[in-house]
């Protein structure tokens, strides 16, 4: 968005010669590609002990700077696991962004880490009850992705719940939810045979 703007910049404020125009895209566009590059993977940043420090930090735009940079190192392909515990303590965040962030997080780490992961359940399940829509459907998407065996009678009830939600939105999560234990069960059934 900011390469297109300086461009067009460049280009009204130069006369608007073609050439001129791409000429300016070219340079934004690398400017602005180096830039995003270090300040979303330097270096100084992919060190578990910055990034703990930033989670563990009272100011929620570090917390949240932080969960966007490990999403990124996930992203990438990098293991981020050493994090889980900074992580999962930002879990009952008011920042949804944040929450959110830190729900692809749980998604992803759960099933390595399943004794950290029990520790959020608690707070999946006060989020079902939240009055905004969005976050009971949100919390529940994520309790269902949660490859956790012990949790499934958790999973069930909730989903139980939310299937009677007055909220169409949340219902509709609850079928997909649905969905997502069957498969689950149906592997783990599986795999014992």
């Amino acid at each position: 968005m900011m390469s297109f703007m300086s461009t067009t910049a460049l280009y009204n404020d130069q006369g608007g010669g073609a050439e001129t125009a791409v000429e300016a895209g070219q340079e934004s566009t690398a400017t602005a590609g180096a830039g995003a590059a270090f300040g979303l993977f330097s270096a100084d940043f992919k060190k578990n002990e910055d990034l703990k420090e930033m989670l563990e930090s009272n100011k929620e735009s570090l917390k949240l700077e932080a969960m966007k940079r490990v999403v990124g190192l996930i992203a990438k392909g990098k293991n981020a696991s050493e994090l889980f515990p900074a992580v999962v303590k930002n879990v009952a965040s008011k920042n949804i962004e944040l929450k959110k962030l830190v729900y692809v997080y749980l998604v992803r780490y759960a099933e390595e880490q399943q004794d950290l992961a029990l520790l959020s359940i608690s707070t999946f399940q006060r989020a079902l009850k939240d009055p905004n829509q969005l976050i009971r459907a949100s919390a529940l998407r994520v309790l269902s992705s949660i490859r956790v065996p012990i949790i499934v009678p958790i999973m069930m009830l909730a989903i139980k719940e939310a299937a009677a939600d007055l909220s169409p939105y949340v219902r509709k999560t609850s079928a997909h939810a649905i969905q997502k234990l069957y498969r689950y069960l149906r592997a783990t059934v599986h795999s014992h045979f």
